[in-house]
């Protein structure tokens, strides 16, 4: 399945999980922002692009609930990835020239 048809099946109600923090939830509403489109998970209450989500099962979701203080933890992962630069590669550890130039 190509992600164009997989962004057309994300719908309010869907099942879905965030792959790079593992976060599960379902879809409570779809926004739109220029030419980028979003959806809000319950679980966390955030906005994730929606090329960026996987379609799941609710049998799939965690069985362990999380406390208070761990979903709070959880949410503050999360967001310290999202504001992280993904271009921001780490320095070797020889002091080499790593880039391209």
């Amino acid at each position: 399945m190509n992600r164009n048809t997989c962004l057309e099946i994300i719908e309010p109600g869907s099942a879905v999980r965030y792959p790079r923090t593992g976060t599960y939830g379902i879809v409570t509403r779809l926004i739109e922002r220029g030419e980028n489109r979003f959806a809000e998970i319950d679980t966390t209450g955030l906005l994730y692009c929606l090329d960026q989500l996987i379609i799941t099962e609710l049998s799939t979701r965690p069985e362990k609930s999380m406390n208070r203080d761990e979903q709070l933890a959880e949410l503050e992962k999360e967001r310290r990835q999202r504001e992280e630069d993904p271009f921001d590669n780490e320095h070797s550890l020889d002091g080499a020239c790593t880039g391209a130039g």
